[in-house]
């Protein structure tokens, strides 16, 4: 048997696909472009699809399976702000059609426009309540408009815990980082708001925020094997590998049957020789 070949996509199939290319290019009334141009799109041919979308909208600007089409491809390609104007077009142009809405709110969450994505995908659902992805997109912006809202100062309707570790979950490290620096101010004796505002820093590398906050909470909470563990962790990520194998034990100790804890302890066991002994 000979050598597998090196590209998965049959060769007459790709000859095929360049013939098509080539004629639409000579004669564009011989193609369909958005076909064309999603079968360039599903072959990693990005470049091309832009460049044969874009040309077709030159005659065709107000095409809404055009603009989404191009839209598409420009966010493969990494363009994600130029992605946006041809998504948003699509959407302006058809806004009963759902798939626009869904690819525009995909775009602004890769943006980091996590307000803006929020209200598209807001839209979107009205027209395809079913769309998982949509969903999610909306409830990570509801997540995140909540958490400003406490952070402004409404603070009555929500447990700052929680609402940063849904955050957290979803990635969310900078906004869960504010919120419960934000909560930390009113309740500094709150070990699990401690907790959660050290993953937050340790997620965004500040180490030292990190260490400062879990040191304060294995104080207020000296059983609290979450809040050791974190602490070793961090430690050990500052380059304190005595200290980190202290909280460790300390760890273990509080919850001494937790098979991670006790793959922490030997794992920071073995560089050294554990300075307490619980």
């Amino acid at each position: 048997m000979g050598e597998p070949a090196l590209d998965s996509s049959p060769a007459p199939t790709r000859h095929r696909l360049n013939l098509r290319v080539l004629c639409f290019r000579n004669d564009p009334g011989t193609g369909e472009p958005v076909m064309l141009a999603r079968e360039l799109i599903a072959e990693g041919r990005y470049e091309e699809a832009v460049d044969l979308t874009g040309r077709s909208l030159e005659t065709e600007p107000e095409d809404a399976d055009l603009l989404l089409t191009h839209g598409v491809a420009l966010r493969a390609r990494g363009e994600l702000k130029t992605a946006q104007l041809a998504l948003t077009r699509a959407a302006k142009a058809d806004p009963e059609w759902p798939e626009a809405w869904h690819h525009l709110a995909a775009v602004l969450v890769a943006r980091g426009r996590i307000a803006q994505a929020y209200r598209v995908a807001e839209r979107g659902l009205e027209l395809d309540p079913f769309d998982e992805e949509l969903r999610a997109i909306f409830e990570l912006g509801e997540l995140e408009e909540r958490a400003q809202r406490y952070i402004d100062g409404d603070r009555d309707a929500e447990d700052p815990t929680l609402l940063a570790q849904a955050l957290l979950a979803r990635g969310r490290v900078e906004t869960a980082f504010e919120l419960t620096r934000a909560a930390l101010m009113e309740e500094i004796d709150d070990e699990d708001l401690m907790v959660a505002h050290a993953t937050a820093a340790r997620a965004r590398g500040d180490l030292d925020e990190a260490v400062s906050v879990l040191t304060l909470a294995t104080m207020e909470a000296p059983d609290f094997a979450e809040a050791w563990r974190l602490l070793a962790l961090s430690l050990e990520e500052r380059g304190e590998p005595d200290r980190a194998r202290e909280a460790a034990a300390h760890a273990l100790a509080a919850a001494p049957f937790e098979p991670a804890l006790r793959a922490l302890h030997a794992r920071l066991d073995a560089g050294g020789e554990t300075l307490v002994v619980l």
